[in-house]
């Protein structure tokens, strides 16, 4: 049996063009020309009505999943090169930058007492290190709260020992915590994830918190060449 008789029964039975192309490998131009003229009966339309609908939503999963692994690939490339552009060292300066930056954003200014309030426990680290270990603080003149929502206030001894063991900081040395009265509106994916925010004291520290109010001026003055 020839290509064309063939084309014509596989037309009689409800194939598409497209299908009947493919399987006898002839153009589909040719497929068109030679069964045009076929009535399909209405089931038969509705079948490829439906295969047709079927393979648009494949070809449109199959697309919108290139699209989120391009997405994705861009993004993981420019968070390497990020992280490439930071690098693996830090140089004193470059730490006493960061960290005077870190407070002027996030550090106490207007009690005249040194202190430091954040969520992030890498943050915390490495704040505490640099009170520590490059501006002499002594680490049992630190003083360490919880602030949490009341939501979470049966959970508070777990949220303290999990800041004791970050900070390496006993749990004498933790002030009373502070608990926020509001109605919890935020929706936490992870709540064994919520550790609330950490403020961190360091008593009689006033020469040390001049400096940094100093290193904070100096970021204030540079930036006014922006």
């Amino acid at each position: 049996m020839d290509k064309k008789k063939k084309s014509v029964l596989l037309r009689k039975d409800g194939k598409s063009f497209r299908d009947i192309s493919k399987t006898l490998e002839i153009p589909l131009s040719t497929v068109f020309l030679w069964t045009k003229k076929i009535e399909l009966s209405e089931s038969q339309k509705q079948k490829l009505k439906e295969k047709s609908l079927k393979i648009l939503q494949r070809s449109r999963i199959k697309a919108q999943k290139v699209k989120r692994e391009n997405y994705e690939k861009i993004v993981n490339q420019n968070l390497l090169l990020g992280e490439k552009t930071i690098g693996k060292d830090l140089s004193k300066r470059e730490l006493t930058l960061i960290c005077s930056a870190l407070y002027w954003a996030e550090g106490f200014k207007k009690d005249n007492r040194l202190g430091f309030a954040n969520s992030d426990p890498k943050m915390i680290k490495m704040f505490l290190f640099w009170l520590i270990n490059e501006l002499g603080v002594p680490k049992e003149r630190i003083r360490l709260r919880v602030g949490i929502n009341i939501s979470f206030i049966e959970k508070i001894k777990k949220i303290e020992r999990y800041w004791s063991e970050t900070t390496g900081i006993p749990l004498g040395q933790f002030q009373k915590p502070f608990y926020q009265q509001s109605k919890l509106k935020k929706i936490y994916p992870n709540i064994d994830g919520y550790y609330g925010v950490l403020r961190i004291r360091a008593i009689g520290q006033n020469e040390c918190f001049r400096k940094i109010l100093g290193m904070v001026t100096g970021l204030r003055k540079i930036s006014e060449a922006f």
